[in-house]
């Protein structure tokens, strides 16, 4: 049987994870990324080049192999 003080303690970690899942899904749902280019240079010469997701950088690492 669960006494009171054991009782409060998964009640507050239930709360817990319900505020950090709620959270999560509020961020997600709200996903304003913009997938555009920022710069106006060649993708080669670009500081986010590596880790860019464009198509027009993915094909240019492709290029490179």
């Amino acid at each position: 049987m669960m006494n009171r003080k054991e009782f409060i303690q998964n009640g507050l970690r239930l709360s817990v994870l319900t505020g950090i899942v709620g959270g999560s899904l509020f961020l997600m749902s709200r996903n304003k990324v913009d997938f555009t280019c920022s710069k106006n240079s060649v993708c080669k010469s670009c500081t986010a080049f590596t880790g860019c997701e464009l198509d027009k950088a993915k094909q240019s690492r492709q290029d490179e192999r």
